[in-house]
């Protein structure tokens, strides 16, 4: 009997599923739009879902890492899984205690919605207020530069369910 055919019958999952919700303390934000929690002895990258953030060099990257990073300090966060980016990455909203993260850093205008690749278009009405008060990356960025950015670093790979 095949290994996730046994798993479905018997109410077993397999060794290599992929866990639907990760719980633990933020170890690092290497990014705006990623961030590093340990879940028991290992270190999980997870990629906000649905969203993107300056990256390197570009216009307000520092202030979104830093923005990412003051809320998520010192706190165990919560992470619904949505995809997996493979051995050690997944995607996915991360909550701090009842703070949606990936919706905070779009209201702010940290981070744009990724309409092309989103589960979640919940964003799009806090991005469009970001854009018409020109928050944060708003101030100097397009919607057009956004989508342009959001092709060339997709926030979901290999969704789950």
């Amino acid at each position: 009997m095949a290994p996730m055919l046994a798993a479905a019958l018997f109410g077993a999952a397999p060794a290599c599923a992929l866990a639907t919700e990760i719980v633990g303390p933020v170890a690092r934000v290497p990014s705006g739009d990623t961030l590093v929690v340990t879940d028991g002895a290992r270190d999980v990258e997870v990629r906000l879902a649905d969203i993107g953030a300056p990256q390197g060099g570009e216009f307000y990257a520092p202030a979104a890492r830093t923005l990412l990073a003051s809320i998520v300090a010192g706190k165990a966060v919560r992470v619904e899984v949505t995809g997996s980016g493979g051995e050690g990455r997944v995607f996915g909203r991360v909550f701090a205690g009842e703070l949606d993260v990936n919706l905070e850093l779009v209201r702010r205008g940290a981070a744009w919605m990724c309409i092309e690749y989103a589960a979640n278009l919940n964003l799009l009405p806090h991005e469009n207020d970001a854009q018409r008060h020109k928050r944060g990356l708003w101030a100097q960025t397009s919607q057009f530069d956004a989508r342009v950015r959001c092709r060339r670093r997709p926030p979901a790979a290999k969704p789950v369910g």
